[in-house]
């Protein structure tokens, strides 16, 4: 078998590409880990929603109920 040499500058421009490919599999990695959480927090949050929902939907019309103003 030939053994074919290879320039040094190649072997560098190829190792500056993997390094760049690299990086950028952990930034998105990172970006789809950050992404799945915040699906989880939505989903928890339409859960409640639902659960609010059917609670307030059993209640009699004229049932007084207070509405959340937010945070004072």
């Amino acid at each position: 078998m030939l053994a074919i040499p290879v320039p040094s500058g190649l072997l560098l421009i190829r190792s500056q590409l993997v390094h760049e490919i690299e990086s950028q599999a952990i930034s998105a990695q990172r970006d789809i880990s950050l992404v799945k959480s915040a699906v989880s927090t939505k989903q928890r949050d339409i859960r409640m929603l639902e659960l609010t929902s059917s609670e307030v939907n059993q209640l009699p019309k004229d049932t007084r109920m207070y509405e959340g103003v937010g945070k004072m």
